[in-house]
């Protein structure tokens, strides 16, 4: 017999005098996201089974189902919800209602991975193929390869996140030794004590082989209790290697619908070009299939039609050869010059942005790291003109996960909106890029510790690479320019020459003077269903009915930046001038308000009632605020105006 075959236990473990109390951090690193629960959720758990693909062309398969257990009949729910894990979770306010008959069950599997590989009878044992270990016994921190999506080791939190119980546990077959593996843990929101009792409790109380708190958590080998959990469970789970990740009771909103909404909207780059295949319930989402699907889910969809045509078509390019190759110098000046490409490539380049067909470009670029290696590594850009465009649209794709708070071509004047991507799939880069990515895998930073004690000059590095597709536009679009005539119908010109009027025959006729010409009376300005008030630091806006109609529900967006002497102050907006998700120097307060969403420097909201508003502050008072709002009516989505 096995260690640990015998029984499945909890280990709950009290704290020593000298151990520090106190709530989770982790959590916190995913509640300023502008996404939803359920969003996170999926793009964590997308990125770990691709992190740990069987090799790096295969391709990943994941199923996500719904199913509901009666409890009160269920071997497994009396083996992990027993009488001491009751006791525990309403000490420690995980439990906070009686427990329920049915529960729902989340099951997350995934297929052509290797499973947890690792040590698992030993949590000191480090490395990067210490997968068990990095799951189970580590925060902050990973064991990932340099192809890995994620380094920071804190996104299996959001699992623990999606259970109402904040608990986990995972059937795991390793691809090294065909083991089967049963383990599980709960995450208390902070230390705790039980009633009547003094001692302070650990906040990981671990499910498995090993009751006693004092030794080594194992996992369950027990083939009983497995080949039950997967009957109760409907496993998919047979000879093949991966992970089967369970979460009993799991948040309200998170439902099958939703979850393949989230899927389209974080992955369908990587489902387009073959490298994921995702089971939602009973559809299918593969290569073949994600575009007539993200159709059907349009109204949760996080980009334009339009812009999934445009990524669906990089995604075929992705293995082809690109239209022209930047030379290695292109990174030593500000930006692309004629220079930077063979002149036949560049003439190449221009006549087919301008035709509005799409352009690859393949750029090199040299990293050094803090021991003196130089690495040679090539990037991706795709970007096409489309004059039908409210607005160009951008995304940046390392690998196979979408990094989608980087916005760059707000500062870029084209003639015409622009689509980009900027695809990174060379290793050593995206180590790089890993290593200054935010925990919440959205948006880098060159000044995180990782990536300065590791790389020389990182931030010489991340600007080559956030700004290229930016740059590249502005050397291939003709510059836009501003409409001087736009309103010459409404004026006259004091500088025009004097017109003769032409009198009956014999008369001369008058001369007539610049002031006397007849004047276009200018139509009195509309009114509107919106009023903007600026304040001291910020401003107001608020919704009102029209005279002699009914209001109609308006979808806004708002877009901020402080004046600038020169050029578009939307456009050359910075995160570094302020960023409006910043919850401890902005204040928003909405009322009647919908569906609010809070991106860099934009809002985007739905406004209900003719009396709704919405009110922001913080604002820097010694800087002049430019604000850009733009609504139309939800009933027929037609532009009504642009303020």
């Amino acid at each position: 017999m096995e260690q640990g075959e015998s029984m499945a236990a909890w280990q709950f473990r009290t704290l020593n005098p000298n151990e520090n109390s106190g709530s989770s951090i982790s959590d916190d690193n995913f509640s300023i996201e502008e996404r939803t629960n359920v969003e996170i959720l999926v793009r964590e758990t997308l990125q770990n089974p691709l992190d740990a693909r069987s090799s790096v062309d295969d391709q990943v398969k994941v199923s996500y189902r719904i199913v509901e257990v009666d409890l009160t009949h269920s071997t497994l729910a009396k083996a992990l919800f027993s009488p001491v894990w009751m006791e525990h979770a309403k000490a420690g306010q995980l439990l906070q209602s009686a427990f329920p008959g049915k529960a729902r069950f989340l099951l997350i599997e995934d297929f052509g991975t290797t499973g947890l590989e690792g040590v698992y009878t030993d949590s000191s044992v480090d490395g990067s193929s210490e997968n068990w270990n990095a799951f189970w016994f580590r925060e902050g921190e990973g064991a990932k390869h340099a192809r890995a999506n994620g380094g920071a080791g804190q996104g299996k939190i959001t699992l623990y996140l999606a259970s109402e119980v904040r608990t986990v546990i995972a059937l795991t077959r390793r691809k090294s030794d065909g083991r089967e593996l049963l383990f599980g843990c709960s995450r208390f929101l902070r230390n705790y004590r039980l009633d009547g009792k003094k001692e302070r409790w650990a906040k990981e109380a671990r499910w498995g082989g090993e009751a006693d708190p004092n030794k080594q958590g194992t996992p369950i080998v027990d083939k009983s209790l497995i080949e039950t959990l997967k009957q109760e469970l409907g496993l998919s789970r047979g000879d093949e290697a991966g992970t089967s990740f369970i979460v009993p009771m799991p948040q309200d909103n998170l439902t099958e619908d939703e979850i393949r909404t989230a899927v389209i909207n974080e992955f369908f780059f990587a489902i387009s070009r073959g490298r994921l295949e995702v089971v939602v319930g009973q559809l299918v989402l593969n290569e073949k299939s994600v575009a007539e699907a993200s159709v059907a889910h349009a109204a949760g969809s996080r980009q334009t039609p339009r812009f999934r045509e445009f990524l669906r078509m990089a995604a075929g390019k992705s293995n082809q050869s690109a239209l022209a190759v930047a030379k290695p110098s292109w990174t030593k000046g500000k930006g692309f010059d004629e220079s930077s490409f063979e002149s036949s490539d560049l003439t190449n380049l221009k006549d087919t942005f301008e035709l509005g067909d799409p352009i690859v470009v393949d750029l090199p670029l040299s990293i050094k790291t803090k021991r003196g290696v130089v690495q040679a590594t090539t990037f991706r850009v795709f970007l096409q003109s489309d004059e039908d465009l409210e607005r160009s649209e951008e995304l940046f794709i390392r690998q196979d996960l979408a990094i989608d708070g980087e916005k760059k071509l707000k500062s870029v004047r084209a003639t015409q909106p622009v689509l980009a991507l900027t695809f990174i799939d060379d290793q050593n880069l995206s180590e790089f890029l890993v290593c200054a990515e935010e925990p919440t895998h959205r948006t880098w930073n060159a000044q995180r510790p990782k990536v300065k004690n590791a790389y020389m000059t990182p931030n010489v590095f991340l600007a080559a690479v956030r700004n290229a597709a930016a740059k590249l536009v502005q050397l291939v679009a003709p510059a836009g320019q501003r409409d001087d005539t736009a309103l010459a119908v409404y004026f006259a010109d004091p500088a025009k020459s004097i017109k003769v009027k032409k009198g009956p025959s014999g008369d001369s006729g008058t001369k007539e003077k610049p002031g006397d010409i007849e004047l276009i009376d200018i139509p009195a300005p509309k009114p509107k269903p919106v009023s903007f008030k600026p304040a001291k630091d910020g401003f107001t806006v608020s919704a009102h009915a029209l005279p002699d109609s009914p209001f109609v529900p308006l979808e806004c967006r708002m877009e901020m930046g402080y004046a600038t002497v020169h050029g578009d102050p939307f456009r050359l907006w910075d995160a570094a001038d302020f960023w409006l998700g910043d919850s401890g120097r902005f204040s928003i307060n909405a009322s009647g308000v919908a569906d609010l969403a809070v991106d860099g420097n934009e809002l985007r909201f739905r406004m209900d009632t003719d009396d709704a508003s919405i009110a922001v502050r913080g604002f820097d008072e010694n800087r002049q605020l430019e604000v850009r709002l733009k609504y139309k009516e939800v009933a027929d989505e037609a532009d009504i105006a642009q303020n």
